[in-house]
């Protein structure tokens, strides 16, 4: 209780200087603000609301936080702290996703030029000190695959029946991962990609339906989830949606909206947060950083057209039963101390002359978090969803433009001690 208040109070002195913000968040106070498991909902113990809003504006005026958000809250009560244990992928499940997917004519080994015969990774020795692992597969020889377009889908069309030209469609995978060649541990992010699909469809960020339903698709989101969970459940029975919308049109990429979910472990009713690229953490200047395990499913209206499939995890031991947590309360004052900190450095630049953060939602759930011996846990946080708006002159004249990133959590809080966590560094 003591060191989570000093922690508190260290974080108020940090941003005594922020002046000019205000709060009107509903959040009244508790007499017992730390609390544990009572055997009663959760977010009545917590004193969770279900909506929050705020907002925090700097002396300047260009830096602003603005919180409207609906608060996603899981129907338990209690939270265990678990042990998350990287790994790469196992062959049952690669041959899996093989078996389901082999067509008539089967798949071609590309790395051989040979029709693929078994599960045979193929081993580059890179001159970083990773052992690179990679099997890449397709329905379509090798000779064709380098213009992908409909030339090549028409030749093999040709030599089939009338049945199985009707339904034939591009089809590849490709596994990936480095393991260090002096540990033997994990030293690239491991990576697999199925897609089925005669036209290009590119997972980027997710962006809200249109009227309830993917804007080039006929079936219903209850349809496409329905055909997402066979495919993801083959190989991950636990893993559950967790973000869902739609494809963003690109000039160069999707030419049409179709359904787009996230998929990430749900332990015990709470599932792992998902946030737009925490995948993606890969190698940097401390090392490999294993980062969320997820994944990302396409679906149009012939069924699941892309699936990829990043980090996975097996669960490990319970480290800790019915974790103590902060309220609800605690946590809106710490956020109500760093939020606007953790925007306010860039007014540094001269040329920025408007810096918005937009909560739009906050959730309750796992992240997996990197623990000071390498190893890591699922730790319950809280995450902070928002859009971000930059505009000004120089490199900020066209920052209004971009596009927003509607599932991208900014601001992460460690929901037991109150900390703020990097996500990019994994803690």
């Amino acid at each position: 209780m003591k060191r989570r208040g000093l922690c508190i109070w260290l974080i108020a002195c940090m941003v005594l200087s922020l002046a000019g913000c205000t709060d009107t968040g509903p959040v009244e106070s508790q007499e017992h603000s730390t609390v544990v498991s009572s055997g009663e909902p959760l977010v009545e113990v917590l004193g969770v609301p279900e909506h929050v809003s705020g907002e925090f504006v700097s002396d300047s005026g260009i830096s602003r936080v603005r919180v409207d958000a609906e608060i996603v809250f899981p129907e338990v009560d209690h939270v265990d702290v678990i042990e998350a244990l990287p790994r790469v992928f196992t062959e049952e499940e690669i041959q899996s996703m093989i078996a389901r997917h082999e067509d008539e004519i089967g798949w071609y080994d590309m790395q051989t030029v040979e029709p693929y015969s078994g599960w045979m990774p193929e081993i580059e020795d890179t001159s970083g000190g990773v052992d690179m692992y990679s099997l890449w597969l397709s329905n379509i020889p090798f000779h064709m695959t380098y213009s992908r377009n409909e030339n090549a889908v028409d030749k093999i069309k040709a030599g089939l029946s009338a049945e199985q030209a009707e339904n034939y469609v591009w089809m590849n995978l490709h596994v990936s991962y480095g393991l260090s060649a002096r540990t033997g541990k994990i030293g690239f992010p491991p990576n697999l990609e199925w897609m089925r699909s005669n036209e290009g469809v590119n997972m980027d960020t997710l962006e809200p339906l249109s009227e309830g339903k993917a804007a080039d698709c006929t079936i219903s989101l209850e349809e496409a989830i329905a055909l997402a969970d066979a495919e993801v459940h083959a190989i991950l029975p636990d893993y559950e949606v967790s973000a869902y919308g739609q494809l963003p049109l690109q000039e160069l990429g999707n030419q049409k909206q179709f359904y787009a979910l996230r998929y990430t472990r749900h332990l015990n009713g709470i599932p792992v947060n998902n946030t737009y690229g925490g995948e993606s953490m890969a190698t940097g200047e401390y090392g490999y950083l294993s980062g969320l395990g997820v994944v990302s499913v396409i679906v149009n209206d012939e069924g699941v057209c892309s699936l990829e499939y990043n980090n996975p995890y097996d669960v490990g031991r319970t480290v800790q039963q019915d974790v103590e947590l902060l309220s609800f309360e605690e946590i809106w004052e710490i956020f109500s101390q760093v939020a606007l900190l953790s925007i306010q450095h860039l007014e540094i630049d001269e040329n920025l002359q408007k810096n918005e953060l937009n909560v739009h939602e906050i959730r309750f759930g796992y992240m997996t978090v990197l623990m000071a011996d390498g190893t890591y846990q699922y730790t319950p946080v809280w995450d902070f969803y928002a859009t971000r708006h930059l505009a000004g002159t120089g490199g900020y004249t066209h920052a209004d433009e971009q596009r927003v990133m509607y599932d991208r959590s900014e601001l992460t809080i460690n929901a037991i001690n109150g900390t703020v966590i990097d996500r990019t560094l994994g803690y």
